[in-house]
C-alpha cells in the first residue's frame, strides 16, 4: 500500500519543484536542491505543558508565505511542501492521528480544513488511522490574541461527537502552526478526559522561542 501511495504522491507533486516551479525536483523529493537548502528546517521536539510537539520548520520565509497561501488563499499546490516537511519528522508511535478541527462556520468560510488535509496524507503514508470524532464550536480567531485571551477563547471549544466510544490509547495531533500551544493542550486535555492515555503533536512550523 505504501509503495502505491508513494507513486500517487509523486504524480501529485509533479516532476518540477513544488516551490519555485523552475527546476526539477530531486529524486524522491518534491523540491529542487536550491529550495531544499533555502527552507528553514527545524526538526525539533518541544514540550508544551508536558505535551511533546514535533516541529518541521521555523515559521520564517518562505514557509510562512507557503502556509499563508495554502491556508488563507486555498493554493493547494503549496500542500506538498508542507507534507514533505512533516514526513521528515519521526513517524509517531501512536494508534491514530487527529487533525485540529475547525468550527462549522470557519470551515464554510475557508472551504477546507488545512490541518485535516495534511493529516490525511500522513495517515496514508504512515498507515495510521485518522480520527474525526471531535467538534469545535465557533470561537474568535486565535491569531492576534494574547495568551490569556487564547485560553479564555478556547474554554469549552472542543467536544466529542455524540455517539463516539472507545477512543484509542495513543493519539498524535496534527496542526499547521504552533504559537502558544494552547489549542493543542486544550485538545489533548479533552482526549485525556475521555480515556486517551498518551498524546503528542506534529506541526508544520513554529517561531523560535526565546
Amino acid at each position: 500500500m505504501q509503495g502505491a501511495y508513494q507513486q500517487r504522491l509523486r504524480r501529485w507533486f509533479s516532476v518540477r519543484c513544488a516551490l519555485c516551479q523552475l527546476y526539477p525536483a530531486q529524486d524522491g523529493d518534491v523540491l529542487c536542491l536550491g529550495c531544499t537548502q533555502d527552507l528553514p528546517w527545524r526538526g525539533e521536539q518541544l514540550l508544551v505543558q508536558a505535551l511533546p510537539v514535533q516541529v518541521a520548520f521555523d515559521y520564517a520565509w518562505p514557509i510562512d508565505r507557503v502556509i499563508h497561501r495554502y491556508k488563507y488563499q486555498g493554493v493547494h499546490q503549496m500542500a506538498p511542501i508542507l507534507v514533505a516537511g512533516l514526513l521528515r519528522l519521526p513517524r509517531p508511535e501512536v494508534d491514530a492521528l487527529l487533525a485540529v478541527p475547525l468550527s462549522a462556520s470557519r470551515l464554510r468560510q475557508r472551504g477546507f480544513n488545512q490541518s485535516h488535509a495534511l493529516a490525511r496524507h500522513l495517515s496514508l503514508h504512515w498507515e495510521i488511522p485518522l480520527l474525526g470524532c471531535i467538534e469545535r464550536r465557533k470561537t474568535l480567531q486565535q491569531q492576534g490574541l494574547s495568551r490569556s485571551e487564547r485560553l479564555l477563547n478556547l474554554d469549552g471549544a472542543f467536544s466529542l461527537r455524540a455517539g463516539t466510544t472507545g477512543l484509542p490509547t495513543r493519539v498524535a495531533l496534527i496542526d499547521d502552526v504552533l504559537t502558544t500551544g494552547s489549542t493543542l493542550v486544550h485538545l489533548a486535555d479533552l482526549l485525556h478526559n475521555h480515556g486517551v492515555i498518551e498524546t503528542s503533536a506534529l506541526v508544520v512550523a513554529s517561531r523560535k522561542r526565546g
